[in-house]
C-alpha cells in the first residue's frame, strides 16, 4: 500500500468505518514487512516522547473494539495458525493505535522547522497603538514608531525590535529573558516597565527605566554592558558613542503616553520634534533664530491651537498654519527693537 492509502485506512480504521476485509488487509500490511514494524516502533518512540496521555486510554479503547470485532469474526474452534493470526493482529493493531494517535505528531517532527511568524505594527504622527504580546507584555508604540516582534516567542528567551519610542510592561519570567533590539542598543529585562526612544535618524538614543532592573548593551561595544536601576536613564550619542547614565524627569519623559509635553528652557528647535509627533505636523522655521527661541512650559493634553498660542503669548513669537505645517517665526515688531 501506498503511504497515503495506508493512513487513510488507518484513520477510517480508527474512527469505526472499515470492513473485516480491510481490517485484514492492514493486518496483513503490517505482518509482511519487518520494515513496516520498525515503522510502527519509530512512530511509537516519536509518540512516547511527545508523552501524550491521550494515546493511553485511545490505544485501550481501540483494542477493546478490535477484540469485539475478531471475536464476532472467528469460529469459536481456531486452528493454530489462526489463533497465531489473532495475537500477531492484536500485537499490529495496539502498533495501529500508536501510529495513527502520533501520526500528527510524527510528521510535524519530520517536516522542515518553518520560520518564526514575524509580525509588525507602525504607527504615523499622532498616532499611538497599544499591543499585547503572546507572553503577555503590553506594548505601547509611540507615533511615528515600527515594532517587529514573534507571534509565539521562543523557548528561552522573548526578543524584539523597535524603532522609535515604546513604552513596555514586560511580563515577567526568570526562565525566557525579554529584550529588545533598536538600532544602537539591546535592553535585556526579565520583567520591569520602562521607555525606549530609538530612531535610526536620531542622534541621541535612550532607555529609562521605571521599575525592576535592566542591562543594556551597546551593538557597536558588545563587551560593554550598563545596569539601570528605575529612576535612571541611559542616553547614548550613535554619533561619537558616548554614554550617559543619570536620574530622569518621568513626568518628562513618559508625557507622550497622556499628550503631556514639558520644556524646561528648551530651544524651540530641539522640542519642535515633539510636537510634530504628538500632533502629527511639520514645523518650519523661518530662520535660525527662531528656531533657538527658548521656551519654558506644560501642557496636559491640550489641542495644538492651544500649545501654539501659548508659546507665542509673549509676543516675540508668531506661528500660522496651512494644512499640516506650522510657520512660526519671530513677530516683525520684536525683531525691530533688537
Amino acid at each position: 500500500m501506498e503511504g497515503k492509502e495506508l493512513y487513510l485506512l488507518i484513520t477510517r480504521y480508527l474512527v469505526n468505518q472499515t470492513s473485516t476485509e480491510e481490517n485484514e488487509k492492514l493486518v496483513d500490511w503490517i505482518a509482511a514487512d519487518k520494515n513496516n514494524e520498525q515503522t510502527f516502533e519509530d512512530v511509537k518512540r516519536v509518540w512516547l516522547g511527545h508523552k501524550r496521555s491521550v494515546a493511553d486510554s485511545a490505544s485501550i479503547n481501540a483494542l477493546a473494539n478490535l477484540h469485539k470485532k475478531m471475536a464476532a469474526t472467528e469460529p469459536k474452534q481456531a486452528t493454530i495458525n489462526k489463533v497465531r493470526r489473532f495475537n500477531h493482529y492484536i500485537r499490529a493493531a495496539a502498533a495501529v493505535v500508536v501510529l495513527a494517535a502520533g501520526w500528527l505528531g510524527y510528521t510535524l517532527l519530520l517536516k522542515p522547522a518553518g520560520k518564526a511568524v514575524y509580525l509588525s505594527e507602525t504607527t504615523l504622527s499622532g498616532q499611538k497603538k497599544q499591543i499585547i504580546l503572546e507572553d503577555g507584555t503590553k506594548v505601547i508604540l509611540g507615533p511615528e514608531s515600527s515594532f517587529s516582534y514573534p507571534k509565539v516567542f521562543e523557548a528561552g528567551r522573548r526578543v524584539v525590535t523597535i524603532n522609535g519610542e515604546a513604552y513596555f510592561e514586560v511580563s515577567k519570567n526568570p526562565h525566557r529573558p525579554f529584550i529588545v533590539q533598536t538600532p544602537s542598543l539591546n535592553v535585556q529585562v526579565l520583567g520591569t516597565h520602562f521607555n525606549v526612544n530609538a530612531r535610526k535618524d536620531e542622534t541621541i538614543n535612550t532607555v529609562s527605566l521605571l521599575e525592576g532592573k535592566v542591562k543594556v548593551n551597546l551593538r557597536e561595544e558588545k563587551n560593554e554592558e550598563y545596569l539601570l536601576k528605575p529612576g535612571q536613564e541611559l542616553s547614548v550619542n550613535r554619533n561619537n558613542h558616548q554614554v550617559f547614565q543619570h536620574a530622569f524627569d518621568p513626568a518628562s519623559v513618559m508625557g507622550w503616553l497622556n499628550n503631556v509635553l514639558i520644556f524646561r528652557n528648551e530651544d524651540l528647535g530641539a522640542i519642535a520634534p515633539r510636537i510634530e509627533k504628538m500632533y502629527g505636523v511639520k514645523i518650519v522655521f523661518t530662520d535660525q533664530e527662531t528656531a533657538d527661541t527658548r521656551i519654558y512650559a506644560k501642557f496636559d493634553n491640550q489641542s495644538l491651537v492651544d500649545v501654539m498660542k501659548t508659546i507665542c503669548a509673549s509676543g516675540t513669537l508668531a506661528y500660522h498654519q496651512e494644512g499640516n505645517k506650522i510657520y512660526i517665526n519671530l513677530n516683525a515688531d520684536k525683531k525691530q527693537t533688537k
